[in-house]
């Protein structure tokens, strides 16, 4: 399948900014949620497994950037594919709006603009 140049550059940049969020995702669970779940019983197996999530969502943004490199090359190609993206893009949307109304509306950058970018690059 042929990929506009434009598509491709949005998925492209959609990659980079979804291989940036792991970092910046990572240094808000040190800075933030990590000194929060401290600040109470640190063995508590709720609050282990909260800190365990936190960083084990790093592997979505990773596997976002590395689908929108493989379909900047080559598009969005089948039913899993487009399943995989329509799901992703729903979820960001969903979990973005629900940090925004509990005081994280800077989360909304990443968490809109990736499936955003995604989104506009098959428009074009």
């Amino acid at each position: 399948m042929a990929v506009s140049s434009t598509s491709s550059l949005l998925l492209y940049a959609a990659a980079g900014f979804s291989a940036f969020t792991v970092a910046a995702h990572t240094q808000m669970g040190f800075d933030t949620v990590l000194p929060s779940i401290r600040k109470f019983n640190p063995a508590d197996p709720g609050l282990v497994a909260a800190k365990i999530g936190w960083m084990e969502l790093n592997q979505g943004f990773v596997l976002m950037s590395i689908m929108a490199v493989k379909w900047a090359r080559h598009g969005i190609t089948g039913p899993y594919e487009k399943a995989f993206a329509a799901v992703y893009s729903i979820s960001q949307v969903f979990f973005g709006a629900w940090y925004a109304r509990v005081g994280f509306p800077v989360i909304l950058i990443p968490l809109w603009g990736i499936p955003g970018l995604i989104g506009l690059s098959q428009l074009v």
